[in-house]
């Protein structure tokens, strides 16, 4: 079972590698995926801190 910090941290290296393949790779084919990584590693990350701030609130 994976931790929040852990998931985060996998989230984070795909958008490092997302962000690194648009910056490297000027095919168009090739930068629709990198974009998709980029849009679905941000979507995770947002969900991640959002689900993290309501289980925050609940334990109050």
């Amino acid at each position: 079972m994976l931790t929040s910090i852990d998931r985060v941290m996998i989230y984070a290296v795909l958008c490092i590698i997302s962000f690194s393949t648009i910056m490297l790779i000027s095919h168009h084919a090739t930068g629709l995926f990198a974009v998709g990584g980029l849009l679905a590693t941000i979507l995770g990350l947002w969900v991640e801190f959002a689900s993290k701030n309501k289980l925050e609130q609940q334990k109050k």
